[in-house]
């Protein structure tokens, strides 16, 4: 499975895969350059951000996303571009969406979010949104309840 098809499905073995590839202290250097979230990562490379210590706020996130949306990350901008080509969403005649969905379930209540952004006319527009997840049709949420606020305030 490529990771255009795993991230839209959020296949965590995919990444963890990916994550055992990377190995350990190539995931730290590479994670310290961008300074994510709280940038503990511990000893495990293949689950840091799914049972922690990797800790990222929304308005961490947002700061991140608009970073990769305007290619200003310290990566190679061939990298930065296949990262935004698989986080493509929908396209419109003036619009253009991003985004990733995701659901940390080891607390009670779960965590649910959408995070992305959307290009409209040269500007961008970046994301997060959380929500507490109590049944798994609260997850179904994520992405109406995003795009609903995205419309209403005037970004569609």
């Amino acid at each position: 499975m490529s990771l255009r098809d795993a991230i839209k499905i959020s296949n965590v073995p995919i990444y963890q895969e990916l994550a055992r590839r990377i190995t350990l202290p190539r995931m730290k250097k590479e994670l310290g350059k961008i300074q994510y979230g709280n940038d503990k990562i511990g000893d495990v490379v293949d689950n840091f951000w799914l049972v922690g210590p990797l800790e990222i706020s929304a308005l961490e996130q947002v700061k991140f996303l608009a970073q990769l949306a305007q290619g200003e990350l310290p990566f190679s901008e061939a990298v930065q571009q296949q990262a935004r080509s698989i986080t493509l969403l929908e396209q419109q005649d003036d619009w253009v969406l991003h985004g990733k969905t995701g659901w940390a379930s080891v607390s009670e209540p779960g965590v649910g979010w959408w995070v992305g952004w959307v290009v409209k006319q040269d500007k961008i527009y970046s994301f997060a949104l959380n929500l507490d997840v109590v049944t798994a049709s609260d997850a179904e949420k994520r992405i109406e309840l995003g795009k609903a606020s995205l419309k209403l305030l005037g970004v569609f």
